[in-house]
């Protein structure tokens, strides 16, 4: 958690800086690479939700710039050297642009982040795969939160995991209470 906190500030003080909006669009989704593995890490239910070998799934979706879904995958990743681990499992990570995500069939996720917006049609589907199928949908784009994706980031005078109250409880996810101290929270 003091990672987290940590992380916060360093960006709170990184956004001060005058950003272009396509610059800002790529800190928030930087940043919010980074927070995907806690909120990742404060689903109480995780490790229940592990694929083949006992790997922890995460999907990177996007629409058409596969590179910037690389490149979110690798800032969720951290440090290259080591292995990606949730909980001490390991962490598969995929790259899809399949956004009905039915290539998964049985091997569900146990998060998906948006590397791009979606339309809001498709929007509307991810958010009800991941009521359905209990799955930590996560996006950092403005907006998506209150539009019913269950996670992003909330830009203010610090850099917070931002939670659609209403999405987390149809999804019948529990995050750690601790989570809580740090997030903002959408009604």
């Amino acid at each position: 958690m003091k990672r987290l906190l940590a992380l916060a500030t360093a960006l709170a003080v990184g956004l001060a800086a005058p950003l272009a909006a396509d610059d800002l669009a790529d800190v928030r989704a930087q940043a919010g690479a980074r927070l995907f593995r806690a909120f990742l890490s404060a689903d109480v239910d995780v490790d229940r939700k592990k694929v083949e070998k006992d790997q922890i799934l995460v999907v990177f979706l996007y629409t058409d710039d596969r590179q910037r879904a690389v490149d979110l995958a690798a800032s969720f990743a951290g440090n290259p050297k080591d292995a990606v681990t949730i909980h001490g499992a390991p962490v598969l990570v995929e790259l899809s642009s399949d956004i009905s995500l039915a290539s998964y069939g049985g091997r569900i996720p146990a998060g998906i982040f948006l590397a791009q917006s979606p339309s809001q049609n498709t929007l509307k589907s991810i958010i009800k795969y991941g009521i359905d199928h209990h799955v930590i949908v996560y996006s950092p784009f403005e907006g998506h939160v209150e539009r019913g994706v269950l996670g992003g980031i909330a830009v203010e005078a610090q850099v917070r995991p931002y939670v659609n109250l209403t999405t987390l409880g149809a999804s019948s996810i529990t995050l750690k209470p601790l989570f809580f101290k740090v997030t903002k929270v959408f009604r």
